[in-house]
Parts: C-alpha cells; structure tokens; sequence
C-alpha cells in the first residue's frame, strides 16, 4: 500500500467519525413512575460516595447517586432495584430510562423539569418556541 492509497483511507474512516446523528428521546416510556418527586436536590452529592457532580435523582426514591462517568453508584441502584428504571440528570436536566437504554420527553415529566430548571437556574426557563424549517427543501417537523 503506498503513501496516497493510506492517506486516502485514513480520510475516509475520518469522514466517518465526523457524521454528526441526532438522539431522539422517546415520549412513552413504561417505566415513568406513576408518583412523581415534587423536590429537587441540587446540592446533594452522592449517597454512596459523596462525589458533587454528574448526579442524578432517581424519580421511583429521590436516591441522588452519580452517573456512569463518575463512579456509576445510579447505574448499580437501577441493577439492584430493576422498578426504579427513571431518574434525573443534575447535569443536564435530561430524563433517562434504564430499561429502554434512552431519552425521555413526555409531557408528564414537564412540572419536574420546570422545578428543576428553576433550582439550578435561579429563574423560570426560557420561552419555548418552534422552529419550523422551511427553506431549501427541508420539512418541518413537529
């Protein structure tokens, strides 16, 4: 293989690693607990080993463990107890459900991600407002 034929193929698994994709969350997750948590807690490191960041809040118990980049205590409470699929990235504020391995965005979650918003911010959310593409071909989306 010669010098021209190697950088042309080191170009394209380049390329490739530079797709951008987008995740879609899901909107009708099984596992969303009927009950709802009306607090968030912010402030709260890890029960288990007390790191500050990348927490989040299982919505089954109010449990504040860390994430998988940290020490991974939220991914061992979901392994122990397989019902508390759901929780809240303090990170974030994204949804997360073990079980389905995805995203969530449902309309029941909305009054937490408010309260949420609200305690780590300081303030209400911004406005939210569509956007819909309509140029060059493209089509909207809702």
């Amino acid at each position: 293989m010669d010098d021209q034929e190697l950088a042309h193929q080191l170009q394209q698994q380049l390329d490739r690693e530079d797709e951008v994709f987008a995740i879609e969350p899901i909107t009708n997750c099984p596992h969303v607990p009927a009950q709802l948590p009306t607090q968030v807690f912010l402030s709260s490191s890890c029960r288990a080993c007390n790191e500050p960041q990348e927490n989040w809040q299982c919505l089954t118990c109010n449990a504040v463990l860390c994430s998988r980049y940290r020490n991974a205590h939220m991914l061992a409470h979901f392994n122990e107890n397989k019902s508390h699929a759901v929780c809240l990235s303090y990170s974030d504020l994204s949804l997360w459900c073990f079980a389905c391995e995805n995203y969530i965005n449902n309309s029941s979650l909305q009054d937490l991600k408010y309260t949420a918003y609200i305690a780590k911010f300081g303030e209400d959310p911004p406005a939210i407002t569509m956007r819909i593409m309509n140029d060059a071909g493209s089509s909207s989306k809702q």
